[in-house]
């Protein structure tokens, strides 16, 4: 970090907390996740300006022996990473068994070091910070759907009448590999019967719990099959 800043030096570092923000911004919002571009533009930017502003700090602010200001150069960036991380923990979602938004949170918290890293003058770490991000979110994507066959999704079949229902629809997931973790029935009011089963199975999504559905709808007395996709 140089001692002093020229207007120069603040356009260079905040453009290039800008285009971090926005590639890896990009990326999210085309997903369709909560940290979007101007999520992750904001928390870049905003770390960004108060590396700056400490930088400002160590070349403005009087450090003599009747001072009473001491300045530390890492409060403000640990007190930034710290108020972070409750935008992160509200990113994070739990419903049932199932966790969402911890990748969004990580991203968010990412964006910030990325943008303390332009911030104060480390360019080169944050550019290659912003390069190991894109190919984390977008490569990994690819590499991960190869590796991790395992996914989990929750179906629910209804039949037009009341009945013992559950272990034809038990026998019909196991034939397909679908590892069972939970099941429920339920009585409809119009005295029609619904098995809802959640658990784990291999295959390609949306192949396998496509031929799923049309194995449940084709059994006799259905009336609707619901599947749910839970990764």
């Amino acid at each position: 970090m140089t001692a002093t800043l020229s207007w120069t030096d603040i356009a260079v570092r905040l453009a290039l907390a800008i285009a971090a923000g926005f590639l890896i911004g990009l990326d999210r919002g085309m997903h369709a996740h909560r940290a979007g571009l101007r999520t992750t533009m904001l928390v870049a930017v905003a770390a960004a300006v108060a590396m700056i502003q400490a930088n400002w700090l160590v070349v403005h602010m009087p450090d003599t022996q009747v001072s009473i200001v001491r300045l530390d150069m890492m409060r403000l960036p640990l007190g930034i990473l710290r108020g972070i991380g409750f935008i992160g923990a509200g990113a994070i979602l739990r419903r049932g068994d199932l966790v969402l938004g911890v990748t969004t949170a990580a991203t968010i918290w990412l964006m910030t070091v990325i943008g303390l890293c332009f911030g104060g003058g480390q360019l080169g770490l944050g550019a290659a910070a912003t390069a190991i991000a894109l190919a984390t979110l977008w490569l990994m994507q690819y590499v991960e759907a190869g590796i991790v066959t395992g996914r989990r999704g929750t179906i629910a079949v209804t039949f037009s009448t009341a009945g013992a229902y559950e272990p034809v629809v038990l026998a019909l997931l196991a034939e397909r590999g679908f590892k069972l973790r939970s099941r429920s029935v339920e009585l409809t009011p119009d005295s029609a019967t619904r098995v809802i089963c959640s658990g784990r199975y291999k295959g390609a999504y949306p192949d396998w719990s496509s031929g799923l559905v049309r194995a449940l709808a084709a059994i006799p007395g259905v009336s609707r099959v619901e599947w749910r996709d839970t990764d």
